[in-house]
């Protein structure tokens, strides 16, 4: 077996223990192998690769041993039949975790990606967007790219192209709505989590797909047990820079325009335009004159109440 066999049997491993909860806390090269060491919070195995392409599964029989002993046969098998999987299916959803950028290029996918979480007015926005081999050649034509790398314009524009060739699902949560949960869930990597999840859901019921792509955005035991709540099987990859992948990069522009559009419909609404991002001091300049109008109670409409920004407008 060669260095990538090896690296590919490392690698399914990390995904493997990722999707437990696990911990992998220690590994190392050892002689014509690597060795990792995982637990379960209570026990530790050990684990070596060799590259022969055999695998030694230690420690002390136990039910975190015996987990391991069974995703390693199974993985055998599979990596005997062309064209299977390399990855187990737990019973209802798998994630992943890379700090490098995957190339799911040519494969079905939905890419999920979030608009406004560093805003403080206006709403969250999350997009999914399905992406096949036949779509994803047309956006690829289309010049689809990270939203944070097109003007609003041609953003806008693009969007209304990636929702004819695309199944989609876009998920706007209003700022009372926003305020609402994270008065409740006091983490926004929960909010967020729950927030793709439900995006996932919904996006589930449109298509059938194995795989999700979503940009990092914190600990993925977050979103892994909102999908588990919400009984789904899937295969859910977080990573950085995911907006390098089409699929992501797609739902990041349809992300991003509802935002856009939800702005506008906002600033017209409350008479007033309300300038995005969360550190310019026009915001904290309109946030004043709001509240001096409306009453500090009208921040709750339009803006995310637990950003700081919200104490300095109010010390005025």
């Amino acid at each position: 077996m060669n260095e990538s066999k090896l690296q590919a049997n490392i690698d399914a491993l990390r995904e493997f223990v990722h999707s437990k909860g696990w911990t992998i806390v220690d590994e190392k090269d050892i002689q014509s192998a690597y060795q990792l060491v995982v637990t379960d919070g209570i026990t530790k195995v050990p684990i070596a690769f060799f590259f022969s392409g055999k695998g030694l599964i230690q420690g002390k029989p136990g039910e975190l041993q015996t987990k391991l002993k069974t995703w390693w046969d199974e993985r055998k098998v599979s990596s005997t039949q062309p064209g299977t999987s390399t990855v187990i299916q737990s019973s209802l959803v798998e994630t992943t975790s890379s700090t490098s950028t995957t190339n799911f290029t040519g494969r079905a996918r939905i890419g999920l990606d979030e608009s406004g979480k560093g805003d403080y007015f206006g709403p969250l926005v999350i997009g999914a967007v399905f992406v096949d081999e036949q779509t994803e050649d047309k956006l690829i034509a289309l010049g689809v790219r990270d939203s944070k790398l097109l003007t609003d314009n041609r953003m806008l524009a693009m969007a209304e192209e990636i929702k004819a060739l695309c199944p989609h699902f876009v998920v706007p949560i209003e700022p009372k709505r926003y305020n609402e949960l994270y008065t409740k869930v006091q983490n926004l990597n929960r909010l967020l989590a729950w927030g793709h999840a439900w995006t996932l859901e919904n996006m589930l019921e449109k298509v059938s797909c194995d795989l999700a792509v979503v940009d990092k955005f914190g600990d993925e035991s977050y979103l892994r047990k909102a999908l588990r709540e919400k009984g789904r099987q899937i295969i859910v990859v977080q990573q950085t820079h995911a907006e390098e992948d089409t699929a992501v990069a797609a739902a990041s522009i349809l992300a991003r325009a509802r935002f856009v559009q939800q702005m506008e419909q906002l600033s017209k609404r409350i008479g007033k335009t309300l300038p995005k991002g969360a550190s310019d001091p026009l915001i904290v300049r309109v946030g004043r004159e709001l509240v001096a109008e409306h009453g500090k109670d009208i921040l709750a409409e339009i803006a995310k109440l637990h950003f700081k920004t919200t104490e300095v407008i109010l010390q005025s």
